[in-house]
């Protein structure tokens, strides 16, 4: 069998999605353990696709202001980062927003209004910090709001399992930041249902337009949509700039979302309430 990237990343997802179901089958009961290793499994992906020198940590980011996040699941540092990693228990002493290049949040399951906000709120308090540094090459060639949010730390959010009606998951999104009133800088950047969809949180100004409306939208390519979540992540600034064209842009061109779907009067409200 000629296997190419996309076939290994599909596998990836199943096996993912396995992985999840068995540690909810042994850790009933245990909330917390099951949480540790569903994390666990997904730092164990992003290591394969952000090898060292990138490092895989889990913590609080804080900015050059001091202002800090909530602890996150899992953080990819850029290579530039101080090592400050304890190699006994993968735990770093500090992590600092600026060799920071992408904050991942990990649940298990997103089937509740207030876990669907606890996660929100994780993804606000990443979004509030601000880099002083971005992977823009040329920065006089954009818009300063596209400088300001390249500053911020893309965040996604990877979940296994959630409502079977996809409407139910993006309308509770939507009314949480409409609510709030949460600018869109503050707001997430990919989430994946794992084995499902990847829901794209597009705003104005973001790091790769494909339009000027504002709009959540989403690719329903079931076991495909780990490789075009990891395609999109390789193609948002990181903390520095990359000289060279990424692997993965060369290797997952197929994994370019050909349709993307929306809601339409999900999206008339949140373009109405400006967030």
């Amino acid at each position: 069998m000629n296997m190419n990237l996309q076939d290994i990343l599909n596998m990836e997802s199943k096996e993912i999605s396995l992985s999840f179901e068995k540690t909810r089958l042994e850790g009933k009961g245990t909330p917390q353990e099951v949480a540790d290793r569903s994390e666990g499994y997904v730092r164990d992906f992003f290591r394969k696709y952000f090898p060292f020198p990138n490092r895989i940590v889990k913590g609080n980011i804080v900015d050059t202001r001091g202002i800090r996040s909530n602890s996150i699941d899992c953080i990819i540092l850029n290579p530039s980062h101080p090592y400050t990693v304890d190699s006994k228990n993968n735990s770093a002493s500090i992590i600092l927003a600026d060799g920071v290049d992408f904050a991942i949040e990990v649940k298990s399951k997103l089937k509740s209004k207030s876990e669907i906000e606890r996660t929100l709120e994780q993804i606000r308090s990443v979004k509030k910090l601000r880099r002083l540094r971005n992977g823009i090459i040329f920065p006089n060639r954009v818009k300063a709001e596209e400088i300001e949010c390249a500053n911020t730390i893309p965040a996604i959010i990877f979940v296994d399992e959630t409502y079977k009606n996809l409407l139910s998951l993006i309308s509770k999104i939507a009314d949480y930041y409409i609510q709030n009133k949460v600018p869109y800088i503050e707001q997430f950047d990919l989430l994946l249902v794992n084995n499902r969809v990847l829901i794209y949180n597009y705003r104005p100004d973001m790091y790769i337009s494909w339009s000027d409306e504002r709009a959540i939208v989403f690719y329903e390519g079931g076991e495909k949509c780990l490789a075009s979540m990891l395609l999109y992540m390789n193609r948002m600034p990181r903390c520095i700039p990359e000289i060279s064209v990424n692997i993965m842009s060369l290797y997952l061109k197929d994994a370019n979302p050909k349709q993307l779907t929306g809601f339409k009067d999900v999206n008339k409200k949140l373009q109405e309430a400006n967030v």
